[in-house]
């Protein structure tokens, strides 16, 4: 065998190779961006929680206890209020659980099942905090239209709640389109990235 025939057949061997080399510079790329993906969603959710904070210590600045008090809510208040910041910190956990696993699992498979359980868990917090201040603002409005409407008639109340109904769908999908702006952009590359490790993985 001269020596042509040998370097043909190393370059063969290298052609071989090449795919394999590819996929897996693929897979860091995924990885990496991945990583910083959930990293961001960690912060954003930190961020989020400061910001309700702070319009909560706003609002109590502007002496909305004094409402609250009238509207003889403020037990439900205190309990809604521990509920809802509990539950923003255990998400806030979750969160960065998630972050954690996928920055240290370089494995395709863990990788794709942590982004799985990343967009669920972004999807459970969206619907939590939606399902709970639609829970909050019925609570609170069917409240103030009975103190309000108390000595009005059956068919004022009945307008009262109509307008209570609108006035819910339109917060709705306006906290709704919010959560989809702030978490969906970050969701759907999530996927994009699942969708390619995927093709890689059922290609090997």
């Amino acid at each position: 065998m001269d020596e042509l025939d040998l370097l043909k057949q190393d370059w063969k061997r290298q052609e071989k190779n090449l795919p394999r080399v590819k996929a897996d510079e693929i897979c860091q790329m995924m990885h990496k961006k991945s990583t910083s993906i959930v990293k961001w969603i960690f912060i954003i959710s930190i961020a989020e929680f400061v910001f309700w904070l702070g319009l909560e210590s706003l609002s109590f600045f502007e002496n909305s206890h004094n409402v609250i008090q009238q509207l003889g809510i403020e037990t439900f208040y205190r309990i809604t209020l521990i509920i809802n910041y509990a539950m923003i910190v255990i998400f806030i956990g979750l969160f960065f659980r998630n972050y954690k696993r996928i920055s240290t699992d370089d494995n395709v498979k863990v990788l794709m099942k942590n982004i799985i359980t990343t967009r669920k868990t972004v999807k459970a917090y969206v619907w939590f905090n939606v399902i709970g201040f639609g829970i909050s603002f019925i609570v609170v409005s069917v409240i103030t239209i009975n103190q309000v409407l108390e000595n009005q008639s059956i068919e004022a109340k009945l307008i009262g709640y109509v307008i209570l109904f609108f006035i819910l769908v339109i917060l709705i999908l306006i906290l709704f389109g919010f959560y989809r702006l702030l978490y969906g952009i970050l969701t759907r590359r999530l996927y994009k990235n699942y969708k390619i490790l995927k093709k890689i993985d059922s290609s090997d």
